[in-house]
């Protein structure tokens, strides 16, 4: 008898949980993240300073807060920097916003072909993964995978 009681009380509770998620925890759809512009700010033997750009892109009707970011950035498939940041922003709704990451690595190695590349005109491809909090009690982390190409015109070395 008590079992058939705590087994109804536990699918009671379980469809107030599902449907409190349906109404509080509509997910996110996953925003778009763009490399906007990638600017060397010191280098030495052991390690280089650059200051990334990024833009996020809200595919979303309702504002994106991002309240806090893991990335991996590749240049070329070589990583150039893993991390994390805590900078707090809001993306509006089907809007964009720019961001800003000083972040430090050790590309001595692949510096060169960066750097031919520039010289050459050529178009470096980049790779960002990683993944966004919300900070939202019922939303998810939203994954990141995103690629694509940056200007050699918009690179500073």
């Amino acid at each position: 008898m008590y079992m058939r009681i705590f087994g109804r009380i536990g699918l009671v509770a379980s469809l107030l949980w599902l449907s409190g998620c349906a109404v509080f925890g509509q997910g996110y759809t996953k925003p778009e993240i763009q490399l906007a512009n990638l600017e060397m700010l010191q280098s030495n033997l052991w390690e280089q300073s650059f200051r990334l750009r990024l833009r996020v892109d809200n595919p979303n009707d309702r504002s994106l807060p991002v309240r806090g970011m893991h990335y991996r950035v590749y240049l070329n498939d070589s990583k150039l920097a893993t991390g994390v940041t805590n900078q707090p922003f809001d993306v509006p709704a089907y809007g964009s916003e720019y961001f800003e990451l000083e972040v430090r690595s050790n590309l001595w190695r692949h510096l060169g072909d960066l750097i031919k590349l520039v010289e050459r005109q050529q178009p470096v491809s980049y790779r960002i993964e990683g993944h966004i909090s919300t900070g939202m009690l019922w939303a998810r982390k939203l994954t990141l995978e995103e690629h694509g190409t940056l200007d050699p015109s918009d690179m500073r070395f």
